[in-house]
């Protein structure tokens, strides 16, 4: 009796080690609750987008025109337009030692990108390499239904895959590659399902053209 008792245990306990093993160290969480959790000082936003998306699309503010509050770490770099007009990109190598070189493993992190793609790349690796308090702006509804209209990020539902060439460019081009001036707005009327959006733009968040140089980080 004892040694199925013993038994029983182990094998509980093996099960439960391997569930918390297995579990995410990363959460994702709404772009107001990234705002929320900034503007009292809780954690840190890092923006894993490109410069150019960056420059040319915006940045998180606190408050509308004032000043970014996202870190700059690009999760990769945009390097032009192929002759198809599409974009081409170079993965960042220094990504993962720049983070290392200005965070604490325990300090509380946010990865942010134009949907959730990158940012979700971003975390899975931070995960992996022992940061402990990792969170992201994104709609776990996403994982569980790909046919879910989950948005996150920072511009959500906010751009139309029609579109080839550099995702922010003022003057990108439809597929007719007929040239056409595009401006970011905010539009939650067009969300199939905009409860399920937790991105910055859709939920109306300030955004700033405002770029602060201080806000880069490289490899030092």
């Amino acid at each position: 009796m004892k040694g199925k008792l013993l038994s029983l245990v182990l094998a509980f306990t093996v099960v439960l080690i391997m569930a918390v093993g297995s579990a995410k160290a990363f959460e994702n969480i709404t772009a107001q609750e990234a705002y929320d959790m900034v503007d009292e000082g809780e954690a840190i936003l890092i923006d894993v987008r490109t410069l150019e998306e960056v420059v040319w699309v915006g940045s998180p503010a606190l408050e509308a025109g004032g000043d970014p509050i996202a870190y700059l770490i690009p999760w990769k770099f945009w390097t032009g337009v192929d002759a198809t007009g599409n974009s081409t990109y170079e993965i960042n190598e220094e990504f993962l030692a720049i983070v290392k070189q200005e965070f604490a493993t325990d300090q509380a992190l946010i990865t942010m990108c134009r949907s959730g793609k990158r940012s979700t790349l971003a975390a899975e690796l931070l995960e992996t390499e022992g940061f402990t308090n990792v969170y992201e702006i994104d709609n776990a509804l996403k994982q569980e239904d790909p046919d879910a209209n989950a948005h996150g990020g920072f511009e959500g539902s906010n751009y139309g895959n029609d579109y080839n060439g550099y995702r922010g460019y003022p003057e990108r081009l439809l597929k007719s590659n007929s040239p056409r001036q595009f401006d970011v707005v905010t539009v939650t009327e067009d969300i199939k399902n905009a409860e399920d959006s937790v991105s910055w733009k859709d939920r109306g968040l300030p955004t700033t053209q405002k770029v602060d140089l201080s806000l880069i980080l490289t490899l030092e």
